[in-house]
């Protein structure tokens, strides 16, 4: 039975040591020249901003950086460190060259294709880092994908516990061939961007799946909570002892080092696609070299890169026929050839493996198949293959006969480095090691996992304020996701909030400074069973984002949040909502009966009826409630919501959308959903427990 991984990650590993060791040796500053990892062919530069460079050399080193017209030293510290600051530049989509060099040793380096544009860091949980290739509506963008001045940095995934070093990862050009590895929700934000501003833009993708926003805090912060400061002493405890380790055993890291260099040679910025004039000698294979080492099927793969191959020999009947090639479950992706040539490929993880072996490479007595499985976070290939000819002649491939070679293993860190560090592990290493590159912005999705309720809005104060400062470049903006809908459909009142309760702390992050939310309560899953935590509907996601960040801050006069709660009254036995940023004006949409979520075209739901209301007097006691838009069918600028039950002859509270997937039919004309909220302030949290 194939092993596979599990999606949610229950720790992080968290290694004490300082990247730049391991991708370039076992000591910076005793003759090694080398700038930050971010500083790489295809990058993008933050426009209008001044643009900080830096790196390392051998102490007391004159570095020089040229670049668009400008030429700026720097001296390189005792500890080797050096950093220039380029003055702003314009927007340009022309790849330039950026040229460095250090004084001692005559060292020299060339980053090639560099443009300057729009720059953001994209950050959270599984649902800014899933890419393209999880998803199978996504198919048909990534063929589409052709946006050459769209670069995506995705941020190693191992957590590195120090701040002020560097981090593992490559910039990658947007195109059908690797846009399939670039996150999804990321994508779309870019692509709306890029087609809104005419502009280059570049994502630096730092997240990893089921993480808490304790990970992407700053410790120093979480310190100061007696609750958590205990948890981060017994960190440091255990990272001494990773600082011991690494002294005692220098060749640990110098082995890691190098072998992280050997791979990212091996496999470049997508480890699903082949780097041009590489790996030949398996797309072709010669079976009898001793390399290829015989297996029985299934097999599992490590992360990273292993080739299958077999000999078939076809039945007269097969021979020079289109002949249907079923490869079983390739965990995660394939690229399958026969006789050298490629016959098809499976890059999205739901997919099949069956691809069609042309006629023209049928007309022999003997095929060689080669088939490329990529491993992410492991993989495997199961033991049920098979060839079949239009008449139905088939030949089992299953079991013996294959052999397999391991092209590119992903190195593992060595085992007595790690430790586990829970509170401000990924902020040390994924994202304090960013600083101080020039970035426009942040967007951001996560709370799945918490921390609870009570606590999040401080948490993401803190985490907002933090990043702000510790970066130095101003109140920058951070744009978020708000919780979509998930779990079964609303058929009553939820009385413990649940995920409303952290929409609803999430919220409170809009009372910061250039922050803004996009509102996704109508993006999860279609039907009425329990909804995927991972809702598919990328493309809306990073549109909403895009929203905000065309208004708030390239001057588009355009709508980009659903209406929101404004005030209310109550008159006789109902409860008047007022709305604010309704748009054109409130529209019904989105529900055509008691258990279809389909989004449905908003001129086909031109009526008042308005679904996903609860009321209550002063006991508490919430109902379903009636609702209807004021104001004539399609009258502009309407705001106002009137809402009632006939069992609460005195209203005093309201809430709306307030459910882990309600039902809701309020939209403004824009087409964006309005968002939950409640206007009374009773203590859920007993309820929750």
């Amino acid at each position: 039975m194939i092993l596979m991984m599990k999606e949610q990650m229950k720790g992080i590993k968290i290694h004490k040591v300082m990247l730049a060791l391991l991708l370039c040796a076992t000591s910076v500053g005793a003759a090694e020249f080398k700038v930050a990892n971010l500083f790489q062919d295809n990058m993008v530069l933050q426009r209008d901003k001044p643009v900080k460079v830096w790196g390392w050399a051998d102490a007391g080193s004159k570095v020089t950086v040229q670049w668009a017209e400008q030429k700026k030293t720097a001296k390189a510290g005792k500890d080797g460190r050096w950093m220039v600051t380029l003055d702003p530049v314009k927007a340009s989509s022309k790849g330039r060259t950026m040229t460095i060099r250090s004084s001692i040793g005559n060292h020299q380096l060339s980053i090639g294709n560099v443009v300057v544009g729009e720059v953001w860091l994209c950050s959270g949980q599984s649902n800014m880092s899933y890419t393209m290739s999880r998803f199978p509506n996504c198919a048909v963008d990534v063929l589409n994908m052709k946006y050459p001045m769209i670069r995506h940095f995705k941020v190693g995934a191992v957590p590195i516990a120090a701040q002020e070093k560097d981090v593992w990862g490559s910039w990658a050009v947007c195109s059908p061939e690797t846009a399939d590895r670039f996150s999804a929700a990321a994508l779309y934000y870019a692509v709306e961007l890029n087609k809104a501003l005419g502009v280059p833009v570049g994502l630096i993708n730092s997240s990893v799946g089921g993480t808490s926003a304790y990970q992407w805090s700053d410790p120093k912060t979480l310190a100061a909570d007696p609750e958590i400061a205990p948890k981060i002493e017994e960190q440091k405890k255990q990272a001494a002892k990773v600082v011991a380790a690494a002294k005692a055993d220098p060749k640990l890291l110098a082995a890691y080092g190098e072998a992280m260099r050997q791979y990212q040679s091996l496999v470049g910025s997508n480890p699903g696609s082949i780097i041009p004039g590489m790996e030949g000698e398996f797309i072709k294979p010669d079976l009898s070299d001793p390399k290829w080492a015989p297996t029985k099927l299934p097999h599992n793969v490590p992360n990273g890169i292993t080739w299958f191959g077999r000999e078939v020999e076809l039945p007269e009947a097969m021979r020079g026929k289109d002949l249907t090639l079923d490869l079983g479950t390739v965990y995660r992706e394939e690229s399958t050839y026969c006789n050298g040539v490629k016959v098809g490929a499976k890059r999205f993880y739901r997919d099949p493996s069956v691809h069609t072996i042309p006629a023209s490479l049928t007309g022999v007595a003997k095929i060689i198949l080669s088939v490329r499985a990529a491993g992410v976070r492991g993989g495997a290939m199961s033991g049920k293959q098979s060839l079949t000819g239009p008449d139905g002649t088939s030949v089992a491939l299953s079991e013996d006969g294959w052999k397999y070679h391991l092209y590119a293993g992903y190195p593992a860190f060595p085992k007595e480095l790690a430790y586990r560090a829970f509170h401000g592990g990924l902020y040390e290493g994924t994202i304090a090691p960013l600083m101080p590159y020039a970035i426009r912005g942040v967007i951001w999705y996560q709370g799945e996992n918490g921390p609870d309720p009570d606590k999040y809005p401080k948490v993401m104060s803190d985490l907002i304020k933090d990043w702000r400062r510790n970066w130095g470049i101003g109140e920058f903006p951070f744009y978020f996701c708000q919780l979509a809908n998930y779990h079964s459909k609303q058929t009553a009142v939820d009385e413990k909030g649940g995920w409303s309760t952290m929409r609803e702390a999430q919220a409170t992050a809009l009372e910061l400074p250039n922050t803004g939310m996009a509102c996704l309560i109508d993006v999860g899953k279609l039907g009425c069973q329990a909804r995927d935590i991972h809702p598919r509907n990328n493309f809306e996601q990073g549109r909403r984002l895009a929203l905000i960040a065309r208004d708030k801050i390239y001057g588009e006069d355009i709508v980009s949040s659903g209406p929101m709660y404004d005030s209310m009254e109550i008159k006789d036995n109902k409860i008047v909502i007022k709305f604010k940023s309704v748009g054109s004006g409130l529209l019904r949409a989105g529900i055509t009966g008691w258990y279809d979520h389909t989004i449905m075209p908003l001129p086909a739901h031109r009526v008042d009826s308005i679904q996903g209301f609860i009321i209550a007097g002063a006991d508490g006691d919430f109902r379903m409630a009636h609702a209807h838009i004021v104001g004539g069918a399609g009258a502009k600028g309407r705001s106002t919501v009137e809402v009632w039950h006939p069992k609460v002859p005195e209203p005093k509270h309201v809430r709306f959308a307030w459910h882990s997937n309600p039902l809701h039919s309020l939209y403004n004309m824009e087409k964006l959903p309005a968002l939950p909220f409640r206007t009374d302030d009773i203590d859920l949290s007993k309820k929750r427990k």
